[in-house]
This record gives structure tokens, sequence and C-alpha cells, in this order.
């Protein structure tokens, strides 16, 4: 689905455990139609500014238990293996998996509809086989495609997911259209990523998806009903030049509405467009989005430091086996998908840790990619592995 996680990504492994605290605190605002309301208020929280006192501090972190072991786990394994090993192959935080390659729309940057690498889909028994492979290295799983609702097993997968194969994150990407064919969907997954890059349906326009509108915000409101917070839900736009005032309007959209904002920007061969730095709209969007993550008055994923790396186009070093992707058949590419290189296949071979290790040793470590793939998780995997206590002092605040 688009450019791919479009993690995280597209849209943000930050939607799950590691901005549960910010994103938890954040208040609900009712149901409105886009444009109604403007976000000129802010939830109380945001306006005290005291510090948590200890037995908050506590209470916070028994109840992020199992998260915050896995997070002092991971950053100890990956020293480990970045310090004494000398390999930049860190552990798998979260895997993305991808169901189909299949969908039902059209959208400008996705790489998933014609991939280079193409996969064929696993019948519902081995794809089933292929979640308990992933369970067994990490307990977090992003469900994407193509789009995955077109799967006529999806409901049957995402709850073998929560329920058999126990992942205590199952985050589905999806564009929205055919959710409400779908229902099971949401009374298995922990989150919701939707991918929406326009609040006005442009009949001239058409990357707005003017089609596809309607029924997608029909569906957000069943959606929002249906999860019980709306910080289960995560907006995932991209950012292009024809589309900036449209993402202002789904930020402030998202205020009201309580949702999480994510962004980033189209990426075209791996590459982004530059010429987005020069164009003072762009620019201006971008400070509003920092500026509102930085103070709290809403629900943003990310944090300011990896928001400006990600839209400003930062220096970073990926680790893309933080979060490793699946195809539909069960390859993994090694060390990432746009380098298009299949190390392994998961059901054949038993572990990411084989694949990786044997991607190693045919394609050797990975290389220092620099100024390309613009994606969420993997400017997140830069901070957590170069700045693990920063990252996380940014998310609590």
């Amino acid at each position: 689905m688009g450019p791919a996680f479009a993690s995280v990504e597209r849209h943000g492994l930050g939607t799950e455990s590691i901005g549960s605290v910010h994103h938890a605190a954040v208040q609900s605002w009712p149901m409105s139609k886009p444009g109604s309301q403007t976000a000129n208020f802010v939830p109380v929280n945001a306006l005290d500014k005291r510090r948590p006192s200890k037995v908050a501090l506590i209470r916070g972190l028994v109840r992020q238990a199992p998260f915050v072991a896995k997070n002092f786990r991971l950053y100890f394994q990956n020293a480990w293996r970045r310090h004494l090993l000398h390999t930049n192959v860190v552990a798998p935080y979260a895997v993305t998996l991808y169901v189909t390659h299949k969908c039902n729309l059209a959208c400008s940057y996705c790489t998933q509809k014609e991939p280079d690498v193409f996969s064929n889909e696993l019948s519902t028994g081995e794809t089933i086989r292929l979640l308990r492979r992933i369970r067994r290295e990490t307990d977090s799983i992003v469900i994407t495609g193509g789009e995955p609702t077109l799967r006529a097993d999806i409901e049957e997968l995402v709850e073998a997911a929560r329920f058999y194969c126990r992942f205590r994150s199952v985050l589905l990407i999806t564009n929205g259209t055919l959710l409400d064919r779908k229902p099971g969907i949401l009374g298995a997954v922990t989150g919701l990523v939707v991918s929406l890059d326009a609040l006005a349906a442009d009949p001239s326009n058409a990357l707005s998806k003017p089609a596809a509108l309607p029924k997608v915000l029909e569906n957000l409101a069943l959606a929002k009903k249906a999860l019980g917070s709306p910080a289960r839900i995560t907006i995932s736009t991209v950012i292009e030049e024809w589309n900036i005032a449209e993402v202002e309007k789904l930020l402030d959209w998202c205020a009201i509405q309580g949702f999480v904002f994510a962004a980033q920007s189209a990426q075209m061969e791996k590459m982004p467009n530059l010429k987005l730095v020069q164009n003072p709209k762009y620019q201006a969007l971008v400070d509003k989005i920092i500026e509102r993550r930085r103070s709290g008055v809403q629900p943003i994923n990310g944090t300011p430091r990896t928001i400006e790396t990600l839209l400003r186009f930062r220096q970073f070093q990926c680790y893309p086996t933080m979060f490793p992707r699946v195809y539909p058949n069960g390859d993994v590419f090694y060390p990432c998908e746009p380098l298009r290189k299949v190390a392994g296949n998961l059901l054949r071979d038993g572990s990411l840790r084989n694949i990786f290790a044997r991607g190693r040793k045919i394609y050797g470590d990975i290389p220092p990619c620099q100024g390309i793939c613009y994606l969420f998780g993997n400017v997140l995997s830069h901070y957590y592995v170069n700045d693990f206590w920063g990252l996380a002092e940014d998310f609590m605040r």
C-alpha cells in the first residue's frame, strides 16, 4: 500500500505501543463533517504542564510492562549485535506482512499494485502458518497490501493474528473503502491505519479519489464507533505538491475527530520530491505539524525530531531489518524491499534470523543508504538504534 509502511509504515508503527502513552491521553471529539469546524481548542491535558508524579509514572510503566520489557530487550540485543558482532542487522521490532498486491484504487505513488518483485497469495491455512512463524520473533504485526480487504479471508486472517497467534499489536493498513463489508476486522485489530490524502472530492482531480472519498468517511465513522476510541485510528496522508492545502485541512480535521495524524511525502523511485523543501506552503505545514506534536494539542505520529527528519529530508541511517517486509508468499527481502533482493522464504527457511544470516552472507551487511526512502519506519529505526534514550524521552513528553 502506497510507498509501504507504508510504515509503518506509510504509516507509522508509532501508532502502536511506542506512542500509546501519548495517544491515550488525548480526549475524544465527536464525529463531524469535514470542514464544519476548525481545531481552535486544546484538550485539558495539554494545558497541564506539570510533570507527572512518581506514582503516575509507575502506574504507566505497569500498564505498559510488555512494551517496556520488549524495548529494553531489543535495546540490549541491538547493542550486542552492533558493538560485539559489528553488524547493522538488528532485531525485528515489527513485521509488515503484505497479504495481497491487489488494490481497488490507483494512487500515483503506490509501489504495490505492480511491484518489481511479484508473489502469489498463499491459502488461508498457509498464511496463518506464516503468521505463526512471524510471531516467534515479534509480537507486533502490520497487515497491508495492496488493499488487504480485497482478500476474501482477511477477517479470518486478522482474527487468527490477534486471538490464535496472540500478537500484542495488530495494525491493518487500508484505504477504508471496504471496511463495512469486513466488520470482523474491527473486532480483532488493535489499531487501524486509513490512507486519506484529501477531504475534498474534486471531480476534476483524480488524485483526490472523488468516487471513493464519501465511502471512506462513512466507514471511518463506523470504525470509530466499533473501536471505541478515535486514538486507535490513524489517518495516514501522503503529501504531494497538489494536496498541501488539503493535508492542512486533514490535520485540523483529525484534531476534531481525535484521530492520530500521520504524514510523509510521496516517494518516487525511492527518492523524495526535493521541490517540496523550496515550497513555503509546505514548510509552513511542516512547522504546524511539528508544533502541534511538540505542544501535545493533538495526537500526531512520531516525535518532533522524527517528523523533522522525515518531512524535511534530513540525513539518517536506515536499519531495515527492524521492520522487515514479508510478501504474500512468505518471501523476505534483505536488507529491504526497495533493493529487490529476496534472501529467503519464512515457510521454507523457518525464521527471519536464518534469512537475515543468509542474506548477509550473500549480499553483505546493510549498506549505508542515505538521502532516500523517507518512510516513517526507516527514520524511526535510525533514532531507535542510535539514540534510544532520546527517542524514549521524546515519546514520553
